[in-house]
């Protein structure tokens, strides 16, 4: 498995021993579909994304090292793998300073509506050229760079057809209906001519241009479900009581006998006449909204009533109402966790095309092809300020004087030579910002040289303990041959001393 750009070496076949013949040279090109083969032995990819279909041969006796042997290969264009664009060098209509400009120009297209429908004529069918011009550039972009993948693009089919036919309409009500002999207004021309109030349906491409709101998108279908139990409950709730207070109260059997003023009947008739009528005043009750006019309507002739509406407004209103709440407010901090997760997401993408950037680097900084940057060749790319512009751009301020003396850092054997694993790691630890990790790793890394240190000491100790031992036993050794001598010259000394 490869991908164009990824510093890997066309495979070689013949085994490991024609692998290992080339594997010290390496190209920007990449794996080409046809130039490997299930078994096949490539350079050691340290891209993890393309190392899952990579067996390392270590694992393999008597294989070459640094190189892996293809054990699955998956062609592009099946599901997971990203589609070759139709024309690459428009990928910019898919970034996000295009997006973010074409919505913009459908929110101010948007805001010319309103305004047009309260102020029409005037120059507003000049900017609605204006603004179908605009989407109809846009679109014929997006259709060339994805070509006949744009329409069935997967994660994205709906949104691509739904552009396609309102930018369709636009153009059929402001440019071919016009130039046509079509009448202008005949039922069919007018009633398409309406349908381009149907362009305010592009502000539903908000949600997806937007991380934050399509994220509360996702969070209201997920929370769908859940609440339609809930709805269905009070649904059936409303319903059985509207059945029973419809006899009760709106046909009068619950207030037979009763002396009810011509002005209550007509009250409790228009708000309890019949089932959908009943509904709509539970409905209003569950929303507290007036209820205490209808409960007092009720109570001045029914006193015992009173325990039926506080019990249904227990139920209806309080905790059915606060049900609810509480299902959407746990959707909602769930679909706010879910943000932080992305933005994680998103900085380990910019992390991994950074050292991916790095790879590239690092071959085409290696003018003599022996897979080692020199200081000589460090410091040509340290010097060239496009690399200073791209190690800005992921946080690295450095000057060249700067990036040139991390040379000696990155160098961890002292061996004038950086490999491929010292220059990634060096940067990615330059990247990466100062957090509680790096406090803990200098903690371990301090107790570890204690440790060492106290290994060292006590190898010392035992060594001259040893040292002491041996010169001990050759002294004594001495002091028992040289005795005699030893006691004469002492005599000597003393006579010499008891004369002066």
């Amino acid at each position: 498995q490869g991908r164009a750009g990824g510093g890997c070496a066309p495979a070689r076949r013949g085994g490991p021993a024609a692998m290992a013949a080339g594997a010290s040279r390496s190209t920007s090109g990449g794996i080409r579909e046809g130039d490997v083969h299930r078994g096949d032995y490539v350079p050691l990819i340290r891209d993890p994304e393309a190392q899952e279909a990579l067996q390392p041969n270590g694992d393999q006796p008597g294989g070459p090292s640094g190189v892996a042997r293809i054990t699955s290969l998956r062609r592009g264009g099946e599901e997971g793998e990203e589609v070759r664009p139709f024309m690459p060098r428009l990928k910019f209509v898919e970034g996000p300073e295009c997006q973010t400009f074409v919505g913009l120009v459908i929110a101010a297209n948007a805001i010319v509506l309103g305004v047009e429908t309260d102020y029409p004529g005037g120059i507003w069918d000049a900017v609605e050229q204006a603004f179908l011009m605009v989407f109809v550039a846009e679109l014929a972009l997006r259709m060339m760079y994805h070509g006949c993948n744009y329409f069935v693009q997967r994660g994205h089919l709906f949104w691509n057809w739904f552009d396609l036919l309102i930018v369709g309409l636009g153009v059929m009500e402001s440019w071919i209906i016009p130039l046509s002999a079509w009448e202008m207004n005949s039922p069919g021309t007018l009633a398409l001519r309406s349908l381009r109030l149907l362009r305010l349906l592009r502000l539903l491409r908000m949600f997806r241009m937007f991380i934050y709101m399509q994220k509360f998108v996702d969070a209201m279908v997920e929370m769908f479900p859940t609440l339609m139990w809930i709805f269905g409950i009070l649904f059936l709730f409303c319903y059985v009581t509207a059945i029973v207070l419809t006899h009760m109260l709106g046909k009068m059997e619950a207030l037979s006998g009763l002396a009810v003023s011509r002005e209550d009947q007509d009250g409790l008739s228009a708000e309890f006449g019949d089932l959908f009528t009943t509904m709509f005043t539970l409905f209003r009750i569950v929303t507290m909204d007036s209820w205490h006019t209808t409960a007092l309507r009720v109570t001045k002739y029914l006193p015992m009533w009173r325990i039926f509406f506080v019990c249904f407004i227990a139920f209806g209103s309080w905790t059915m109402i606060s049900l609810l709440t509480a299902v959407v407010s746990d959707h909602m901090l769930a679909a706010t966790a879910d943000l932080n997760e992305i933005e994680k997401k998103r900085a380990h993408e910019i992390k991994m095309a950074f050292l991916d950037y790095l790879r590239k680097s690092f071959h085409e900084a290696d003018t003599d092809g022996n897979g080692k940057l020199d200081r000589e060749e460090f410091v040509r790319w340290a010097n060239d300020d496009a690399t200073l512009q791209r190690l800005q751009q992921v946080g690295i301020e450095m000057r060249s004087a700067e990036l040139v003396s991390l040379f000696d850092m990155f160098d961890i054997d002292d061996t004038g030579q950086l490999s491929i694993d010292e220059f990634l790691h060096g940067f990615a630890r330059a990247q990466d910002t100062l957090g509680m990790n790096h406090f803990l790793m200098l903690e371990h890394l301090f107790k570890r040289m204690e440790r060492q240190v106290d290994g060292v000491r006590g190898s010392v100790d035992d060594v001259v303990t040893a040292v002491d031992a041996r010169a001990c036993a050759k002294v004594k050794a001495r002091g028992s041959t040289g005795s005699n001598g030893n006691s004469a010259l002492a005599d000597r000394v003393t006579a010499l001393a008891g004369g002066g």
